[in-house]
């Protein structure tokens, strides 16, 4: 029996080893990464009732993990931890396989099992999320407890019903699950019921707004009245069927009064549907933005179908998923029914930005999808990345008959003649779907302007909250455009994509860039960092000696395994199963 078999058996752990390699964060920094850029060895724990023993078989790298590095204690998941004394094992994309069962899970769980995990976990209300504040995969062997087999959604462990798959195909379900999420975005068709809600007027009567249809079904908990003249308000109260009405009285919709009214009203959380009834000045669209909850959505009942261009808070679309919507008709409910559909869609595509692993990821799912547009454009400005798109997707492209571009905007004497060249590749149309992979406003903003009649902005970037784009708000209104953005995944999202996986409908292995055993985390890690590698890396923790490496080079300094890559030189099952049986140590 050779060595993958023996691995794939348990028949290496025999015995629970008494230490395990594992990569720590001690601090703020790269030189605060590792042992003098090693693996520690740190004991290896025995479960206890509540607990079981985990081996980690499989870790992708993500750019989430050179965050944690980068800011230290002071990052939002770990503020004010004590990392000298409490460091962090990161690795969140981990393939998992069970070793020991404390007592108390044998119904539950058996040695032999392999699952994945949804990282971003809650225990008893509070964020526990793995690879964070719970150990992570860059581990050898780990402890999964009682935060995450008794969550608050259940246990957040996955289990693979098909075995077939490879350790890194189902690690890298947890970065595609996030991509895939951001087509799963689902917005409410009407007001929250039980919500709060925010009427925002300019005073003055007439405009006929039809609001008995909106609140027929749903009522909210609060509506509030700010500007809103006495005949409307009594006429909106009249439709609730509970809850109560309230006026603010301290002013028109200033930026203060809507501040003031957030604190006063929803006790700082923010509003559930803010509905503005005419046309409102800038300053007012962008502090009503500030005053949504999460899960928000603004109307826009606009007078004017006149440009207006906005600052709009893209973080807060990204990380609080708020909606923006609208009509000029007088009918308040309709523009919460208008393009629902975020999935991808339409004729032609543009990703810009999409260069880097999780950008390769949204174009392969541009292709995978059955009912794929006719023309695809992908913009980066670093050249490798654009050459690993060509090489990616061009032979694809030509097999399915879908018109590929790769576009470097840096390649054009102006941004001007980029978006003549960028439109003419499309028959000089606008897009249907529009996804930006870089986190720059300016970059936002330039997406937002390609966006055709009912089209969708998916702002998957990871921009951070207060991060301020100016986009024209009127296109929500006039051309029913929407503007979505999701960050990470939930559970069912986890669920469905590995099922994907199981069912050959997503090839996970495709992101594939490089390979690295454990000695080399801390270069695999600074490659993910400067982005030298135009795809995921993949760490093998029971590789003990395996320098980070290429798929290119896999393929000319180990040609064995080289043989076994795919057609177009991506990873497979066959080429990882080389890789352990010739690196594995018994």
């Amino acid at each position: 029996m050779d060595k993958l078999q023996k691995f794939k058996n348990l028949e290496l752990e025999t015995e629970i080893p008494a230490k395990s390699a594992a990569w720590r964060i001690y601090g703020k920094g790269m030189e605060h990464f590792g042992d003098k850029k090693k693996a520690a060895m740190i004991p290896v724990s025995e479960p206890a009732d509540d607990e079981i023993l985990v081996r980690s078989d499989a870790v992708g790298l993500c750019f989430s993990d050179t965050k944690i590095i980068k800011f230290g204690s002071d990052h939002p998941r770990i503020t004010g931890r004590d990392l000298k004394k409490y460091p962090v094992i990161p690795g969140h994309e981990v393939a998992l396989t069970v070793i020991k069962v404390g007592k108390n899970r044998l119904k539950d769980y058996r040695p032999g099992e392999r699952y994945i995990i949804q990282a971003d976990a809650y225990y008893k209300g509070k964020s526990i999320a793995y690879g964070y504040v719970l150990p992570g995969g860059l581990t050898q062997y780990g402890i999964i407890g009682k935060e995450i087999l008794d969550g608050d959604d259940g246990s957040y462990l996955i289990p693979i019903k098909k075995t077939d798959k490879s350790y890194a195909e189902t690690a890298l379900v947890e970065p595609w699950a996030c991509v895939v999420a951001s087509y799963r975005i689902v917005h409410r068709d009407g007001i929250k019921n039980g919500g709060n809600l925010l009427v925002i007027g300019n005073g003055k009567p007439g405009g006929g707004w039809k609001f008995k249809k909106l609140l027929k079904k749903r009522t909210p908990k609060r509506a509030v009245f700010m500007g809103v003249e006495k005949t409307l308000q009594e006429d909106i109260c009249g439709f609730m069927k509970r809850g109560s009405c309230e006026t603010v009285t301290e002013g028109g919709p200033s930026p203060d009064a809507l501040e003031k009214s957030v604190s006063a009203h929803t006790d700082g959380r923010g509003f559930d549907d803010i509905i503005i009834l005419g046309d409102a000045d800038d300053g007012t669209i962008a502090a009503a933005g500030e005053s949504m909850c999460e899960y928000g959505i603004l109307n826009y009942l606009a007078s004017t179908d006149a440009p207006q261009v906005a600052a709009i808070d893209v973080g807060k679309v990204h990380y609080d998923r708020i909606s923006f919507i609208g009509g000029t008709s007088a009918d308040v409910n309709a523009p919460y029914t208008e393009n629902l559909d975020y999935q991808m869609h339409g004729d032609s595509v543009i990703l810009l930005g999409a260069g880097g692993p999780m950008g390769q990821m949204h174009v392969q799912l541009v292709f995978d999808n059955p009912k794929g547009p006719k023309t695809v454009i992908a913009t980066d400005i670093a050249e490798n990345r654009l050459e690993v798109l060509r090489e990616k997707f061009e032979p694809l492209a030509r097999k399915k008959g879908i018109g590929f571009h790769v576009i470097n905007p840096n390649d054009f004497s102006s941004q001007k003649e980029a978006r003549e060249k960028i439109l003419e590749l499309n028959g000089g149309k606008l897009f249907d779907y529009v996804v930006c992979l870089a986190a720059i406003p300016a970059v936002i903003e330039d997406a937002s302007s390609y966006l055709g009649n009912r089209a969708i902005l998916n702002i998957f970037a990871g921009v951070s909250r207060g991060t301020i784009a100016h986009l024209d708000i009127k296109k929500t209104v006039t051309n029913s455009v929407r503007w979505i953005g999701s960050s990470g995944s939930k559970l069912e999202d986890m669920e469905y994509t590995l099922r994907k996986v199981e069912k050959n409908e997503l090839d996970t292995n495709s992101a594939v860039a490089g390979v690295a055993g454990m000695n080399d985390v801390w270069k695999g890690i600074d490659a993910v960092r400067t982005g030298s590698f135009p795809g995921k890396i993949v760490v093998y923790p029971h590789i003990p000696k395996l320098d980070l490496i290429s798929l290119k080079e896999l393929k000319e300094k180990h040609p064995k395994i080289g043989a076994l890559l795919s057609n177009n030189g991506g990873w497979t099952k066959a080429a990882e199963e080389e890789l352990l049986r010739e690196f594995l140590e018994e």
